[in-house]
């Protein structure tokens, strides 16, 4: 089994992402020894490099040898933080930004504030591959989970850009929580949000180690439906070593020899420009992985980027923390049997799901079914007039969207008695607050269009074939003359042209378009208001 045997099993992948990633694209993002070095300058004009010899010459004759820069490392960490505390509380040694009333009030290390400090700015690298760059983005986005050993917040703040939120859980409370396990993100070694939780010196690691086994029973759960990618690691790192040795602890050993499909580590080889695939096998452990030598990141991105179960990891952590939601609020009133239906008999469900049967389980009593739309399945029913999404989920939907986010849904609402309804209190408050303000009026909307767009013009084809103007200034173009515009070419225009290119879009993911979208989300809803709009 290869890298193409698990892309074809078309599972989502959990993703490991080590230190290596953040120097393949962050400046100055410094290894774990540059980074010990950087803070042994600020507490000693000793020779580092030297203090390194000793501690190793110390200890080499008592430890195994592939143990030995690790223990080195959390050695001199442990060093380091002691020292620079020393002179921090001795007022010898300043640090910006910390005074001692939150120092005291969250037991912070003065070493560890800084750490989390030095992390928590970072620019990208001037000489990036911006199509390799946006590959990486999607590869996030269709991770099942994400687990990083890093403390700086590249991660989130890319899943931030393309609109998707993961959960974020921040040392080893999430493997104590009862979590979704989708659309994740565990931050396992701390976080610079966090600067106690950040591992780093000899007794953070023992900690961290006598939990590990957590973090390990929670993947390997989920390894029964998705394959592990490492990146960022070395096979010579501690930490991949540590979570593989975990791993064939808690796999039966009859299947530790076959995880070569379920398991991926790609390393770093500079003059490498193919995707050098072999299978490797931890003789002492008895687990076998694929070992993937490379520099072509691009391609294997596309490559894991290729499995696409139908919906996005985020998608389905909605759905599932819905029907969880429903499950549990209903359990507890002992009404799961009037909210739970199906078509077929529930105990057959899966057999016909194995059967390739299609199979609809609707979650609500028999008047109200419980939908849970996506952005593009409501913009799609709504923009195309099917409205085979009730008034009241589509409502719903509408109502729990971030309120400046930009939704037709004009007819809904005034189609709908919400006084009548199901909807909650914040529900019915949040749409009257959005049907009340920028959502109705359409000098709002086009007053929102940069003064450059602001060009008057009597066809969208004209304003089409504008040269030399981006695709977001053309899509403004329209939204700003759509009163004055033909309403039957606005109306093809917007339900055959932009509809499917937005749509298109949002399922990618990526920050590369969002000038775009937010310019089609604007023109939707001043459609809306010209189509359904008070007269």
């Amino acid at each position: 089994m290869g890298l193409d045997d698990i892309v074809n099993a078309n599972n989502y992948p959990i993703i490991f992402i080590g230190s290596g990633i953040s120097k393949r694209y962050l400046a100055n993002s410094p290894s774990w020894i540059e980074l010990l070095e950087e803070f042994w300058k600020i507490i000693s004009d000793d020779d580092f490099y030297k203090h390194l010899a000793k501690i190793r010459n110390d200890i080499q004759n008592s430890h195994d040898e592939n143990d030995i820069q690790f223990l080195v490392n959390t050695s001199i960490a442990t060093e380091i933080q002691k020292e620079f505390d020393n002179l921090y509380f001795n007022q010898k040694l300043s640090v910006e930004g910390l005074n001692s009333k939150y120092l005291y009030e969250n037991n912070i290390s003065p070493f560890k504030y800084s750490i989390a400090k030095r992390f928590s700015k970072y620019e990208l690298r001037d000489d990036i591959d911006e199509e390799e760059f946006d590959e990486f983005k999607k590869l996030l986005v269709n991770a099942r989970i994400i687990i990083t050993t890093n403390y700086d917040t590249f991660l989130e703040d890319i899943l931030k850009d393309v609109e998707h939120k993961p959960k974020i859980f921040v040392g080893q409370d999430g493997f104590f929580s009862d979590t979704s396990g989708w659309g994740e993100l565990f931050k396992i070694h701390g976080s610079v949000s966090a600067p106690s939780s950040i591992i780093l010196n000899t007794e953070d690691y023992k900690t961290y180690d006598r939990n590990s086994i957590l973090i390990s029973a929670k993947i390997i759960a989920t390894m029964i439906y998705s394959p592990i990618l490492f990146l960022g690691y070395s096979l010579t790192d501690r930490n991949i070593k540590k979570l593989l040795a975990d791993f064939s602890s808690q796999i039966p050993s009859d299947d530790a020899r076959n995880t070569s499909d379920r398991i991926i580590v790609v390393e770093y080889e500079q003059e490498n420009n193919t995707l050098a695939e072999s299978i490797t096998t931890d003789s002492n452990r008895q687990l076998s992985y694929t070992h993937i030598s490379t520099n072509n990141y691009i391609e294997l991105y596309k490559k894991i980027n290729s499995i696409n179960e139908g919906l996005t990891p985020y998608e389905i952590m909605k759905y599932t923390d819905a029907i969880k939601q429903l499950v549990v609020t209903s359990g507890s009133a002992g009404s799961l049997e009037s909210v739970l239906l199906s078509p077929t008999d529930l105990d057959n469900v899966v057999d016909d799901i194995d059967k390739g049967k299609p199979i609809v389980v609707a979650m609500g009593d028999n008047k109200y079914i419980f939908v849970n739309p996506t952005t593009t399945s409501y913009l799609s029913d709504y923009i195309l007039e099917k409205f085979e999404i009730l008034h009241e989920n589509a409502l719903r939907f509408i109502a729990r969207e971030q309120q400046m986010g930009r939704y037709p849904f004009l007819k809904h609402y005034m189609d709908c008695n919400l006084e009548a309804s199901n909807l909650e209190k914040f529900e019915i408050k949040n749409l009257n607050n959005r049907y009340t303000k920028d959502f109705t009026n359409l000098n709002c909307i086009t007053n929102t269009i940069n003064k450059r767009n602001r060009i008057e013009y009597k066809s969208i084809q004209n304003i089409l074939e504008l040269p030399d103007t981006k695709l977001a200034n053309k899509i403004d173009l329209i939204t700003y003359n759509s009163a004055k515009l033909d309403y039957n070419e606005l109306n093809n225009y917007v339900k055959y042209n932009a509809l499917p290119e937005f749509n298109k879009m949002y399922k990618l993911r990526t920050a590369k378009n969002s000038a775009e979208k937010s310019a089609y989300r604007k023109l939707f809803v001043a459609w809306d208001i010209l189509t359904f709009g008070k007269k």
